[in-house]
């Protein structure tokens, strides 16, 4: 069994490409869908002047979101992401869109730039329905 004691021995899990025919799931972490986490997404770019648009959680794991936006994002866009919980408890996390989910305009999967253990773990604490995707 492999002991990772670092955050960086971490991400290098996190961020590790395992070829196609390795992985049968692409879905490693488990998704919770929840209603007690408000959302906005903010650019990053030069001349974002911190402006954040909310958008509808659809899922969340420890790693990313899918979410619904009105606003277009495009894939490799980078962008804040504030998760704030009904308990006040708030996250603001570096992320990038992967992908525009199929059959949509509007739902993007947006995955976090490193692996969120505080985030993760919040999410157990709080979690008071039991539904998974």
């Amino acid at each position: 069994m492999t002991n990772f004691d670092s955050t960086n021995d971490l991400d290098v899990l996190f961020n590790a490409n395992f070829p196609e025919d390795l992985v049968k799931n692409h879905r490693i972490a488990t998704r919770f869908v929840r209603e007690d986490i408000d959302a906005s997404i903010g650019d990053l770019g030069l001349f974002s002047h911190g402006k954040h648009f909310p958008v509808h959680l659809i899922d969340i794991t420890s790693k990313g979101v899918l979410i619904q936006s009105e606003k277009k994002l495009k894939v490799d866009q980078t962008l804040s992401l504030t998760l704030k919980f009904k308990t006040g408890k708030a996250f603001v996390i570096k992320a990038k869109v992967v992908r525009i989910a199929a059959n949509t305009t509007n739902h993007y999967g947006v995955k976090f730039d490193r692996y969120n253990n505080e985030l993760g773990d919040y999410l157990l604490d709080t979690q008071t329905k039991l539904v998974f995707k």
